[in-house]
């Protein structure tokens, strides 16, 4: 019995995803200046002519990375947001879920990281991530009204929490052992918040 469209569809959409999931580990090692179509189609074992029928060329698999993590990132705050309880604890359960995520895909803040050194579609697409710094000025000033955030500037304190996370995914993408056997937990991290 021949294959439906769907069944076609769903191979292609198998094998794009598979290739951004090889390359996401090639970028992360190579960077993005230093990659090559050829690094990408060895590492997903393809053609070069098959990853260019799903992709127009290396920046072209390199914003569909910083979309997949930007995407996840922005439903995750959007998911915080929506949670019951108080302003601390669904920046708890954010910050959780964050650090998760840096535990299973540490390759998406190295992307993060290379692609804010960047112009174009790449800096554009990370910028879509303002939602989440959004979502975290609101909890803040709401935490403060409730009084379980320090009483500081709210966007100070996004930058200090962003940066705090920022810097855990670099020392995590480096696998050092002592910092991975000491990792911090979401507790530790939401300290810089209280007041």
């Amino acid at each position: 019995m021949p294959r439906t469209e769907e069944a076609f569809q769903h191979i292609r959409d198998e094998s794009k995803q598979h290739i951004l999931d090889t390359a996401a580990e090639v970028f992360a090692k190579k960077g993005l200046a230093n990659t090559k179509i050829s690094d990408l189609a060895e590492a997903a074992g393809v053609s070069q002519g098959l990853l260019y029928r799903y992709f127009t060329d290396k920046d072209d698999v390199f914003v569909a990375l910083l979309e997949r993590a930007v995407n996840g990132i922005n439903a995750i705050a959007q998911t915080c947001i929506q949670r019951t309880g108080t302003p601390i604890e669904k920046l708890h359960w954010l910050t959780e879920q964050v650090l998760q995520g840096m535990s299973e895909g540490p390759v998406y803040m190295q992307l993060i990281a290379q692609a804010m050194a960047l112009s174009g579609r790449a800096q554009a697409t990370i910028w879509r991530m303002e939602t989440v710094v959004t979502i975290l000025r609101e909890l803040i000033s709401e935490g403060q009204t409730a009084g379980e955030v320090a009483k500081r500037d709210p966007d100070q304190l996004v930058i200090l929490y962003l940066g705090c996370l920022y810097g855990l995914a670099a020392g995590r993408s480096f696998n050092i052992p002592w910092l991975n056997e000491h990792f911090p937990v979401a507790d530790a991290v939401i300290q810089i918040l209280k007041s």
